[in-house]
């Protein structure tokens, strides 16, 4: 995962960062679940919502969140699939430009 504000980028697949994470899909129900490793701190995060996908704009309305600010709110992602990989970028507008001032890119790999 990276994190991009303006012209800085953290990258979060350092040796640093050790994330676990998994992403399901069913009908129009999403839900995540991962654990984060970062130095000796350990970290659990979870999602659970509706969606909706129009071509590449995928929208999430948050049902239960790990942060409860998230909860019952809309997150706007452009989505690109290419062979085995996910690629998850967001906030994005109702075209799918990435917010310029910071937005998150995230890579998910199909499990085999």
């Amino acid at each position: 995962m990276q994190m991009v504000e303006g012209s800085k980028v953290t990258d979060y697949f350092s040796n640093r960062y050790k994330i676990n994470q998994i992403k399901m899909w069913s009908g129009d129900n999403f839900m995540f679940v991962g654990k984060y490793e970062v130095d000796t701190t350990t970290s659990y995060r979870f999602g659970v919502g509706k969606f909706k996908l129009k071509g590449n704009l995928y929208t999430e309305i948050i049902k239960y969140h790990f942060d409860p600010a998230y909860e019952g709110q809309s997150n706007k992602i452009w989505l690109e699939i290419k062979n085995d990989t996910l690629m998850h970028i967001f906030p994005v507008n109702d075209v799918g430009e990435p917010n310029k001032t910071r937005h998150w890119v995230e890579k998910y790999v199909r499990l085999q």
